[in-house]
């Protein structure tokens, strides 16, 4: 797993508080950014969110709801919504940036009780501090 793919990770399952993350993100160079904006979108791809995961995490990010990312997840496709914000300018990806990682978060805690109930092999839910 890559650096920036195990932060992620590290955020989604509460392991790095969010202001660590933010920190990271921002004072990260802007080829760095799309890194981790690229990172970030493989792994809220891959924890398949449900509708219901992505409305829990537009509330979970603390969002307003009219910010853009939160309008393009509610109103396009999961997946044209996810490349949009990834391309968004500065202050929009920031902000997609914690509705990406909210999103993924809930999705993945999700999976972690069903699919991975009673333990899983997965390398990012077995993170250790």
């Amino acid at each position: 797993m890559r650096e920036s793919e195990l932060k992620i990770n590290k955020l989604a399952q509460g392991l790095i508080p969010l202001e660590e993350g933010l920190e990271w993100y921002d004072i990260s160079d802007a080829e760095y950014r799309e890194n981790i904006m690229r990172a970030l979108d493989l792994c809220v791809y891959q924890s398949h969110p449900t509708v219901e995961d992505i409305e829990e995490g537009i509330k979970l990010s603390g969002l307003k709801e009219t910010y853009s990312p939160c309008v393009l997840v509610r109103k396009k496709h999961f997946n044209e919504a996810r490349n949009k914000i990834i391309h968004m300018p500065e202050l929009d990806q920031r902000r997609g940036f914690i509705l990406l990682l909210s999103i993924f978060s809930v999705a993945d805690e999700r999976r972690r009780k069903t699919q991975c109930k009673g333990g899983c092999d997965h390398e990012w839910h077995n993170i250790r501090l």
